[in-house]
């Protein structure tokens, strides 16, 4: 099965999940789980992160894969079904934070969720991976060429006769989704169509949507020849991912931090786009994604 539909199949079973973890693998007290929301980048940060483990501390690691979205990861790590995530600082502020006040510069950013979560929740986030993932609003080449559009803004004046196509999350969020959006911008869609991420890409370039949020490191932008447009009101907050490991798993096991901070600085936007690329279109599984990357930078043995 196409690893692409394989993403999508187990988002959808996500919820039961967690519902249904037995907490088999977190009883075992030599396996340290790490569960990545249902992107693909974090599939292979994920990876990356088992194998050092696997390597350098031998300990047992687990991806555990089919959680949906950023709720239900942190849901699994605060009962300790997941001890570690690769996690998007951003969503977390607006989301699991909910703050209304979201700091636009990327250290501010860090800190406050850094020191949040090491209040309320006991766990610890390590600095970014060296690139972010934020949301872009996409068009293809053809419509922005024959429209001018050059940022977000330049949408207002046709966006009552465009279709919008989103993730499913992004419709309803209120701090960092729609509802914000449209009191920022000043622009409503003529109507939205939500569904899976993957799936966003080949609606926009079949002509079935208009005008689609993608993923800034996505390498599928370049496939299908889509533009970007410029953020000119600065509407996303930051968006650089980073490992979050729950502190009991860091005490118990303190030789994970050493592991974990070899993935810090590691890889920049146009690195990451390169292997989402390897397995979004090249259909190569994550784990040999994530293996071979760090074979190449002599982190992990041949």
């Amino acid at each position: 099965m196409k690893y692409r539909l394989w993403l999508f199949l187990i988002s959808l079973l996500g919820a039961a999940m967690i519902s249904g973890c037995s907490g088999a693998a977190s009883s075992d007290q030599d396996t340290i789980v790490i569960g990545p929301q249902a992107i693909t980048e974090t599939y292979t940060l994920s990876y990356m992160i088992k194998h050092l483990i696997e390597q350098d501390t031998g300990l047992k690691a687990e991806v555990k894969e089919g959680l949906a979205n950023t709720a239900i990861v942190h849901q699994a790590m605060q009962k300790n079904e997941v001890h570690i995530s690769p996690r998007y600082v951003g969503t977390d502020i607006t989301g699991v934070l909910e703050t209304e006040d979201v700091p636009r510069d990327r250290k501010e950013a860090f800190k406050l969720v850094h020191d949040a979560f090491q209040e309320k929740y006991k766990m610890t986030w390590f600095p970014s991976y060296g690139f972010e993932n934020t949301y872009a609003f996409t068009v293809r080449k053809d419509i922005a060429d024959k429209l001018h559009l050059v940022k977000v803004s330049d949408l207002k004046p046709y966006s009552k006769d465009m279709k919008l196509g989103t993730d499913n999350g992004w419709l309803e969020r209120p701090l960092d989704g729609y509802p914000a959006f449209k009191k920022v911008y000043g622009i409503e869609f003529g109507s939205t169509s939500p569904m899976d991420i993957g799936l966003v890409y080949k609606a926009v370039r079949n002509a079935d949507v208009d005008v689609v949020l993608a993923y800034s490191t996505d390498a599928r932008l370049k496939e299908y020849n889509l533009k970007t447009l410029e953020d000119d009101q600065n509407f996303f907050p930051p968006y650089e991912i980073c490992t979050v490991a729950n502190n009991s798993i860091l005490e118990k096991h303190p030789e994970l931090k050493d592991v974990l901070n070899k993935l810090v600085g590691l890889i920049d936007s146009e690195t990451m786009t390169e292997l989402n690329y390897q397995v979004d279109v090249k259909q190569m599984e994550p784990s040999e994604v994530a293996k071979n990357f760090l074979i190449s930078k002599g982190l992990l043995k041949p």
